[in-house]
């Protein structure tokens, strides 16, 4: 297995323990939604004095109904899951994971573009390269299993 694939496979891995922390904290919180209060949370209402953008996210945070915020972790948290899948498949030089892999960053491309459009920042141009180089370099390498099956 190539250095290119193990890479990408610990980058998999990565992002996908961010997203099951993030969904096991959304979840933390929707257990205790009835005493968790966004708007006066005295962190986060000291940071949303300083930004309007934080400002209007914490009223939104204000607006979710506990069943949204389960809703939101599970997803959060099954995404974190696809991530290992697909990390432990390439690990393992799998096509069917590299396939999925294609797939799901594919899907991520609009919309990290419309972020740029909207709200450019260098993060999110690097965030996007990336994404473009592992779907390309995937791509690249199904191709090549491919023609040398063919062979």
């Amino acid at each position: 297995m190539s250095k290119s694939l193990k890479t990408i496979s610990c980058l998999k891995v990565l992002r996908g323990s961010i997203a099951i922390a993030i969904g096991s904290s959304l979840f933390s919180v929707y257990l205790n939604f009835e005493v968790f209060d966004w708007a006066e949370h005295p962190i986060l209402k000291s940071l949303a004095t300083k930004d309007p953008l934080l400002q209007i996210l914490f009223s939104w945070l204000a607006s979710i109904t506990g069943e949204q915020l389960l809703h939101i972790s599970i997803l959060v948290g099954a995404m974190g899951i696809l991530r290992w899948v697909e990390a432990v498949g390439i690990w393992f030089n799998q096509s069917w994971a590299e396939w999925l892999a294609v797939f799901s960053g594919l899907i991520y491309i609009p919309f990290e573009i419309n972020e740029l459009i909207y709200r450019f920042g260098w993060m999110m141009v690097l965030i996007l390269l990336i994404n473009i180089l592992v779907v390309g370099y995937l791509a690249y390498v199904l191709k090549s299993k491919r023609l040398f099956s063919k062979l």
